[in-house]
C-alpha cells in the first residue's frame, strides 16, 4: 500500500460557526464567508448542493450568492449576466421568466467536474425559504434593479438581521444602508480605491468594505486605519489570509473557505483522496479562478482512482491542501502514470513537497516566493532532486533509470527526516539515495508537471494512498 503524508498550515484563531447565528452583528471578531454558497471551488456555485455544503461547514460563518433579475421580475440566483458558462444553455438571464429559469440544466459535471451532479437554479424565494435562518447569508444584487428587490424581499420577509448585502455601487448600498441593511462596498482594484475611498465610504454612513486581497498592502492599511470592518475577497491561499489578518483585516471571502480556516483536522484524509473523485479543500491550480474550473487549471479525475493533469505546453502544479500536517520526518509515496509524453524527453513530472508557502507555483529559477524541494522523473528516466530557495534552483541528486513510455506507472518514494532526505524510484530495480540537506521543511505539497512554450510537457496522473 503506497502512502502519502502532508500538509495544512496552523489556523490562526477562527471561532468556528454555529449552526444557526440569530444576526450578523453576532459575527465573531474573525471570520469566513463562503463564496456563492459553499466555496467555488468545494461546490457548484450558487446550486443547492453549495449551499448545503455552506450550511454543514463550520469553517463557514457566512454564505454568499448573487442576485438578478428575471423578465417576470422574480430574483435568480446566478452570478453571470448571461447563461453560458455553467448552464447548458446560452443566451441572457434577464431574457428568461422564472418557469424557463427553473428548467435551465447547470452542467456541473461538465465544468465543475468529480462527481458533481447536474441540477436545476435556484430563485431568490427559493434560496431563503431554504437557508434563511440556518446560516447568515450574504446577499450580492448585480445591479440596482436586481437591489431593489433584494431589499424588498428581504424586508418583507424580516431578514435584515439574517441577511447582509454587499456591492460595487456606493450608490446602491446607500439604498441598502437606508433600508435598515448591514452592508458593505466592494472595492475591485487599486483604481476603484482612488474613489471609493475610506472617506466616501464613511461619509455614506457605510462601516464595511470588501477589498480584493490584490490591492496593496497600504492601501488596505488606509481602510482599517479608517475604522471600517474590513473584509478580503479572492483570499485562497493560507499566506495571504496571515499577511491581510497581520494588516487588520477581519474576514475573509473565499472560494476555499475549509482551507482558508487552517483547520486542517477536519479535512485531512485516512484514505486515498483521489478515490473519492471528490475535490477536497486546498486543491488549487496555479492560475485557478472562480469562473475558471477547467482541466488546464485544475486537473480531472479518472476512475477509479486517478487524478490527473493533461499534456501541455503551460507549467501546472496543483497544490494539494488535503493532506495532513508532516512531521518533521515523515514518507511520502506516489503513484505517477504517464498517460501522454510531450516532445521534448527532458520535459517532466513529480511533486513539489516542503515548500514554505501555498502561493502559486512557479519552476523559475529562482523563486523567493517558496523555499522547498522538487522530486521529478523525466520522461528520459532521470530522477531528480532538487532544492529551490529564494534565489537559485540547487541540483542535488540524479539518478538514471528506464527510459518512459506512454502508459509508464513510475512509483516514488521520499523520506524527510532531520539530517536529509532519501528518494527512490521503486518500480524498477535502482537503489536509492540519500541527501544530506535540511535547509527546507515547510508544510505544502503540489503535483504536477513541467513545460513551455516551446517544450511540450507530458500527461501524468496520480494515485496517492494513506499507509
Amino acid at each position: 500500500m503506497s502512502a502519502f503524508l502532508v500538509v495544512g498550515q496552523t489556523c490562526l484563531a477562527f471561532a468556528p460557526a454555529r449552526a444557526a447565528t440569530a444576526a450578523v452583528a453576532e459575527l465573531p471578531h474573525r471570520f469566513v464567508i463562503a463564496h456563492r454558497g459553499g466555496g467555488a471551488f468545494l461546490a457548484p456555485e450558487n446550486t443547492v448542493a453549495a449551499f448545503d455544503r455552506g450550511v454543514a461547514d463550520p469553517a463557514s460563518h457566512m454564505l454568499e450568492f448573487d442576485v438578478l433579475v428575471l423578465k417576470d421580475g422574480a430574483g435568480a440566483v446566478w452570478h453571470d449576466t448571461t447563461l453560458d458558462r455553467v448552464s447548458t444553455s446560452s443566451g441572457r438571464v434577464a431574457d428568461l421568466d422564472s418557469a424557463a429559469f427553473k428548467r435551465l440544466v447547470v452542467d456541473s459535471r461538465s465544468w465543475f467536474g468529480g462527481r458533481a451532479s447536474n441540477s436545476h437554479p435556484l430563485l431568490l424565494e427559493e434560496l431563503l425559504d431554504r437557508y434563511a435562518g440556518r446560516k447568515l447569508l450574504l446577499a450580492h444584487p448585480k445591479d440596482t434593479a436586481a437591489m431593489r428587490l433584494t431589499i424588498d424581499t428581504l424586508t418583507r420577509r424580516g431578514l435584515k438581521d439574517a441577511v447582509q448585502i454587499q456591492t460595487f455601487s456606493r450608490s446602491d448600498a446607500v439604498l441598502a444602508r437606508e433600508a435598515g441593511f448591514t452592508v458593505q462596498v466592494i472595492v475591485g482594484g487599486a483604481r476603484q480605491a482612488t474613489v471609493d475611498t475610506p472617506e466616501a465610504i464613511k461619509a455614506d454612513g457605510i462601516g464595511r468594505v470588501s477589498l480584493w486581497q490584490g490591492i496593496p498592502d497600504a492601501t488596505i492599511r488606509g481602510y482599517v486605519a479608517a475604522g471600517l470592518v474590513v473584509v478580503g475577497y479572492d483570499v485562497n491561499r493560507q499566506y495571504r489570509r496571515a499577511q491581510l489578518q497581520a494588516l487588520g483585516v477581519r474576514g475573509f471571502d473565499s472560494d476555499d473557505p475549509t482551507f482558508i480556516s487552517g483547520d486542517t483536522a477536519r479535512y485531512r484524509r485516512t484514505s486515498d483522496p483521489f478515490g473519492h473523485q471528490t475535490w477536497w479543500p486546498g486543491h488549487l491550480g496555479q492560475a485557478q479562478t472562480a469562473d475558471r474550473l477547467g482541466v488546464p487549471d485544475r486537473g480531472s479525475f479518472a476512475a477509479p482512482n486517478w487524478w490527473s493533469v493533461p499534456r501541455g505546453t503551460a507549467p501546472l502544479f496543483v497544490r494539494q491542501g488535503w493532506a495532513a500536517p508532516a512531521p518533521r520526518s515523515y514518507e511520502l509515496r506516489v503513484w505517477m502514470k504517464y498517460t501522454a509524453l510531450g516532445r521534448d524527453s527532458t520535459r517532466w513530472g513529480g511533486l513539489y513537497f516542503a515548500a514554505a508557502r501555498d502561493s502559486a507555483y512557479t519552476d523559475a529559477a529562482a523563486d523567493p516566493l517558496h523555499g522547498g524541494y522538487s522530486l521529478i522523473l523525466r520522461q528520459n528516466g532521470q530522477l531528480q532532486l532538487y532544492r529551490k530557495d529564494a534565489t537559485r534552483t540547487v541540483l542535488l541528486k540524479t539518478i538514471n533509470t528506464r527510459r518512459l513510455a506512454t502508459g509508464t506507472l513510475a512509483k516514488l518514494q521520499i523520506k524527510v527526516s532531520g539530517g536529509g532526505i532519501y528518494i527512490r524510484r521503486y518500480d524498477v530495480t535502482s537503489s536509492g539515495a540519500t541527501v544530506k540537506d535540511t535547509r527546507h521543511r515547510g508544510a505544502y505539497l503540489y503535483l504536477g508537471r513541467s513545460a513551455s512554450s516551446r517544450q511540450q510537457g507530458p500527461g501524468v496522473a496520480f494515485r496517492a494512498t494513506y499507509k
